[in-house]
């Protein structure tokens, strides 16, 4: 079972194996468990772990749970309301699940509570900005945190919760929401989520999102705002007398114990984690992603879009004035861009369920105590690691994350936290200066070592599962063969990619002047325009990340001012960032590749070369006129002088800076090349269009130019997908549908059909209504204005 190393394994990166251009997987070993394992052990893994999600998926169909969730997150949802209107400094318009897809299986629920009155932006224009200074890398405070120093009317109003020198306390704030939430348990109303003010609480389940979602709606205006309300006739929340509740204040956050007096749900309890968090529209200053990761990165895009999307101060740990920051948009960015069913998404799920395994581990140890250290953030932060790090090409990446290799990159991570295990240190994905395997204090070398020695079981207990044969079971056959399938298409898509490359030429056929007026003007000879588009996203996306950077002693007050002025009274500032942080990038990549004893020896010298070779050039920028009156607004004016002053760095420095660009150069052409035939499909999925016209029909509807009925048959006929949705839960049942202008201004609709049409959806007719069958010929996807009715419930709530 235990073999020694063989020569041959030299091959290895990480504990992947090279593999052929057949795409046969070959044997897998893993240093740190001292394992090998054959390709046939790897595909019997592929198959028991593919059975094993779908267990799991099987186990998500208990109804029971499921309805447990939902009670218990209308229950939550009846306490935060009535937390904002015991004290509005508490008060929050959503509800944002924090909770991971892969955890449905889970009888615990994870929310964050924005204090709206102290994030931004701020809910609407009309509402007074906070004053107050963030700020991050403080001595006393640790990685990972920032604090908040109030100013002005925001002082004066936080009073009670602020230290001597005007820090906003956070254990004194999570008491306090214990304190409400304790309170709002014992209070009987509000008993519906129609006497609930939706323009600051959050009572609808159609303001319970994600923080991604809550990102894009806080970029739309609230007039453009529609939300769907509850369900049935009467909407009720459900009665705190109804349950067991215990609520509780910890470090970790706010926890709730919630056990069911009713006999249909008596074996449920649900465990509930609320987070308190201030938003901030800004990225944090204190992480250096995603700036470190190269263009020529195939994600590069993805993890600058994630970046846009703003950053929360959370109340966690054991700091008192301390805030953690927390990048929960960013992280939900980077793993739904791949599917449910993704390789990416799978290995996630199947690290999860180790947690489980672990604990078995743990509980086989009768003589020693094993402390559990492990958890599923460390797996999910290893996971995101692994595809920053070990991203070759765009095609490779494609080929080496199939379903073939999926137990090859578990056994894989599983045998990489070993050795950080050994050593205590696991740095956060964002802030590599935060250690998520710190000592508690608690704990001893020793406990950190069993639980090294915990993975090793897993990872032994693994090896033995393998070894069983399945060859004779038909759905392993038909697994087998649709890995080859996939694998052929794979690489005859890699082939088709690399067939399409240029042939390797110099730097002057690659892209050079000649040719052009005055040799003043770019002139491209192997860059594609798609390729130049595809870059210009690249540089684009690197200047908003750049413009919404928390500064030193950041105001929130002044963050508005400095997005408007930067983009427009700044060009060459932008251009030197953009070209700075490429060649650091370029420094680092080539630093970190190399294997020459000479160069290592001389990092440092190297490193001192290239700063003064770096400022050399920006001065040399600085003084080039052209460079003053460039208009940035034009993707491909930036991108033809980005390349421009790249490729002219190699000219201007051929020792110092030639060496290190040239690998950078080309790697950033391959790649760019590779993804460059999917621009159209990136640009689709960018597209607003859908938000746009859902936005329009909310102004409509607010302005009372339409009705809510008038504007979706419209909606439907002109073939968008939201009102296709709409219409669909209409047809089951009726729908309420909230719009919120401003403050203090809810407007409640109920959208249903005629009682006849209900009639014949129910017998399975397909015709809907006689004036549509008269028409069928003249208009056969249009929608009659008599469709379903549309009532009006209640004008406004103050």
């Amino acid at each position: 079972m235990f073999k020694k190393k063989l020569p041959g394994d030299a091959g290895m990166i990480g504990g992947v194996r090279k593999k052929g251009k057949s795409g046969k997987l070959e044997e897998l070993v893993l240093p740190n468990a001292k394992l090998r394992f054959c390709p046939e052990q790897l595909q019997n893994l592929n198959f028991i772990f593919n059975k094993r999600l779908q267990k799991i998926k099987d186990a998500c169909n208990d109804k029971s749970l499921a309805l447990a969730k939902s009670v218990t997150e209308r229950l939550v949802q009846r306490l935060l309301s009535s937390v904002g209107s015991l004290d509005p400094r508490f008060a929050s318009k959503f509800l944002i699940r924090n909770d991971d897809e892969g955890n449905i299986s889970s009888n615990t629920l994870d929310y964050i509570v924005r204090l709206d009155c102290l994030s931004t932006p701020s809910l609407y224009e009309s509402d007074a900005m906070p004053r107050y200074s963030v700020i991050e890398g403080d001595t006393d405070c640790p990685a990972a945190y920032a604090r908040l120093k109030l100013q002005a009317h925001t002082l004066k109003t936080w009073s009670d919760f602020v230290n001597g020198n005007g820090y906003l306390r956070r254990d004194k704030v999570q008491a306090r929401l214990v304190e409400l939430l304790a309170l709002a348990a014992s209070k009987e109303a509000p008993v519906s989520p129609l006497h609930v003010d939706e323009s600051c609480c959050c009572g609808i389940p159609g303001k319970v999102v994600d923080s991604y979602t809550l990102y894009n709606i806080l970029k739309i205006p609230p007039q453009k705002h529609v939300y769907y309300g509850p369900g049935g006739n009467v909407p009720r929340f459900p009665d705190p007398r109804d349950f067991r509740l215990a609520i509780v204040d910890e470090p970790e956050g706010v926890r709730m114990r919630v056990e069911f007096l009713s006999p249909a749900l008596n074996a449920c309890s649900v465990e509930v984690r609320v987070l308190v968090a201030i938003g901030l529209d800004a990225w944090p200053s204190t992480t250096d992603f995603p700036f470190r990761v190269p263009l020529g990165h195939a994600d590069c895009l993805l993890y600058h879009q994630a970046a846009e999307t703003g950053m929360y101060l959370v109340g966690y740990g054991v700091q008192s004035s301390a805030w953690q920051i927390r990048l929960p948009a960013a992280e939900y960015v980077i793993m739904n861009h791949y599917g449910p069913n993704s390789t990416v998404r799978t290995v996630l799920n199947i690290l999860y369920g180790t947690v489980d395994d672990l604990d078995q581990a743990r509980k086989t140890k009768r003589q020693q105590v094993s402390y559990k250290i492990l958890n599923k953030y460390i797996f999910r932060t290893l996971l995101l690691e692994e595809l920053e790090e070990a991203s070759k090409t765009p095609v490779l990446d494609m080929i080496k994350w199939s379903p073939m290799y999926l137990s090859t990159h578990i056994l894989d991570l599983l045998d990489k936290i070993i050795p950080k295990l050994q050593s205590e240190r696991q740095n956060n994905y964002f802030f590599h200066k935060s250690n998520l395997l710190v000592n508690p204090g608690h704990l001893s070398d020793d406990d950190f070592t069993a639980e090294a020695h915990n993975v090793k079981v897993v990872l032994v207990r693994l090896f033995d599962e393998s070894l069983m044969s399945s060859k004779m079971n038909e759905e392993f056959q038909n697994m087998i063969l649709a890995q080859e399938s996939e694998m052929t298409l794979l690489h005859k898509w890699k082939d088709l990619i690399e067939g399409l490359l240029p042939p390797p030429g110099t730097r002057g056929r690659r892209f050079c002047f000649a040719g052009s007026k005055n040799r003043q003007e770019v002139a491209h000879t192997q860059y594609t325009h798609r390729q130049l588009e595809y870059i210009g996203l690249l540089l684009k996306k690197m200047l908003s990340v750049k413009q919404n950077i928390l500064h030193t002693d950041h105001t929130c007050f002044d963050q508005t001012i400095n997005l408007e002025t930067s983009d427009q009274d700044q060009p060459l500032d932008d251009i030197i960032f953009i070209l700075v942080d490429i060649l650091d990038q370029a420094r680092d990549q080539y630093l970190s590749s190399q294997t020459n004893p000479n160069i290592l020896k001389n990092k440092l010298k190297i490193n001192n070369n290239y700063c003064s070779s770096t400022a050399k050039l920006v001065d040399l920028m600085r003084k080039d006129k052209e460079l003053m009156n460039l208009n940035l607004e034009d993707d491909m004016v930036l991108v033809k002088t980005i390349l421009k002053w790249l490729y002219k760095a190699m000219d201007y420095n051929k020792r110092y800076l030639g060496p290190l660009l040239r690998p950078y150069l080309s790697n950033l052409f391959a790649a760019s090349h590779a993804i460059s035939w999917h621009i159209d499909s990136i640009k689709k999925r960018a597209s607003s269009d859908e938000i746009e016209a859902l936005g329009t029909f909310s102004e409509l509807v607010n302005s009372a130019k339409i009705t809510p009925a008038q504007g979706l048959i419209d909606a439907v006929n002109k073939d968008w997908n939201w009102a296709k949705s709409m219409l669909t839960m209409v047809e089951k049942s009726t729908l309420r549908v909230v719009f919120i202008e401003e403050r203090g201004k809810v407007y409640r609709h109920i959208l249903s059909l005629p009682s006849y049409q209900k009639k014949e959806i129910q017998t399975g007719s397909k015709t809907l209504d006689l004036s549509v069958a008269k028409s069928e010929a003249r208009t056969q996807n249009t929608l009659p204005n008599c469709y379903f009715n549309s009532i009006l419930t209640g004008s406004k709530t103050k």
